[in-house]
C-alpha cells in the first residue's frame, strides 16, 4: 500500500540538517497539538504520564522514531510500527542506546487490523499522503481504534497552493525536502478524511493548519486557521 520507499533515509533520519530536516522543524508544533488533544480526550487522567501508563498508543508510520521517542519520555506503553525494516532497525538500536523502552515493530496497519490489535490513541504523522489507497488505510486505522479513543493525523491538503509550496518550491527550487518524495495526487483534503471517518462513527475534534515561518535559526512552524497546505487534525469516536 505504501508508495514511497523510506529505507534510503534511515541513516540520515536524525540529522537535523539532512533530508528529514523539515520533519524536525515541525515536530515541536505537532507535539503541542498532540499533547493538548490527548489531554482533552482523557481529562480524568490529569497528566500525559498517567494517560500513557494506562492507554495503549500506536505511532503508525513511525519512521526513525521522532514521535515515539517524544512520547516515551512520558511512559513506556508505546507501540511504533513502520513498513521499513531499515528504519525500524535504526530506531530500535537508537532506543537501546538511550535506554528508552519503545516497542518497535516492522509491520503495517493492515496486519494489525487483521490480527485485531486495538489502541486507544493512534497517531500517524506525514504518512497517509504516501499510501495509494487512503480509504483502506483509514479503514484499518478505525478498526484498530478502541471505543472512546482518538486518532491524530497530519498530512498535506490537495490544491494548487500545496502543489506550489510543497513540490515546486520545497522539492524543486529550495530543495529542503527530497526530490519526488511527494505525489500531489495522493494529497488529501481534510473533508475526505473527515467524511470517511463519519462512516465509522468518528467526528472532528480539532483541526489546524501548519505553516513554516523563516527565522534566523531556520524555520519555525506555527498553527494557523489556514489548512490549504500542511494540517493536523484529531478525530474521536
Amino acid at each position: 500500500m505504501q508508495q514511497t520507499n523510506f529505507n534510503q533515509y534511515a541513516d540520515d533520519w536524525w540529522n537535523k540538517e539532512g533530508d528529514m530536516r523539515m520533519l524536525h522543524t515541525m515536530h515541536e508544533t505537532r507535539m503541542l497539538f498532540i499533547k493538548e488533544r490527548i489531554l482533552k480526550r482523557f481529562t480524568k487522567l490529569n497528566s500525559l504520564k498517567s494517560i500513557i501508563k494506562k492507554k495503549k498508543i500506536l505511532d503508525l508510520g513511525c519512521g526513525g522514531g521522532l514521535l515515539a521517542e517524544s512520547l516515551a519520555n512520558y511512559g513506556e506503553n508505546i507501540v511504533a510500527i513502520d513498513s521499513s525494516e531499515d528504519l525500524i532497525r535504526m530506531a530500535t538500536k537508537r532506543a537501546l542506546e538511550k535506554n528508552m523502552k519503545i516497542n518497535y515493530k516492522t509491520s503495517t496497519i493492515e496486519r494489525l487490523a487483521k490480527n485485531k490489535n486495538k489502541f486507544d490513541i493512534i497517531i500517524s504523522l506525514e504518512v497517509i499522503e504516501h499510501v495509494n489507497d487512503y480509504k483502506l488505510f483509514l479503514n484499518n486505522i478505525f478498526k484498530c481504534l478502541n471505543k472512546n479513543g482518538i486518532v491524530i493525523i497530519s498530512t498535506i491538503n490537495r490544491n494548487i497552493f500545496s502543489y506550489i509550496a510543497t513540490i515546486l518550491f520545497a522539492e524543486k527550487i529550495l530543495k529542503i525536502v527530497p526530490d519526488s518524495v511527494h505525489n500531489w495526487n495522493l494529497y488529501l483534503k481534510p473533508s475526505e478524511i473527515l467524511n470517511y471517518g463519519e462512516n465509522f462513527g468518528l467526528k472532528l475534534d480539532k483541526i489546524v493548519g501548519l505553516f513554516p515561518l523563516p527565522n534566523l535559526a531556520g524555520v519555525q512552524w506555527i498553527r494557523t486557521k489556514n489548512t490549504s497546505s500542511n494540517y493536523i487534525l484529531s478525530m474521536t469516536n
